[in-house]
């Protein structure tokens, strides 16, 4: 499927012209590495995150 050429829905009239991936693999590389998983685990804790769409609750993951 060409992104390019489809015609959006609704009021939404922004489309990609370029074929460039949204995310490089660079941002990728820093999203996984392990310091920034630390700091998001983190976060969500303090957050008392809620259930995903899995139902499965921050509590219920292993230590």
């Amino acid at each position: 499927m060409n992104l390019n050429t489809r015609i959006p829905t609704g009021s939404d009239v922004t489309q990609r012209i370029d074929e460039k991936p949204a995310f490089s693999p660079e941002l990728l590389g820093l999203a996984l590495q392990t310091a920034n998983i630390l700091a998001a685990w983190k976060q969500v804790r303090a957050n008392k995150g809620a259930a995903a769409i899995d139902g499965m609750f921050i509590d219920d993951f292993p230590a």
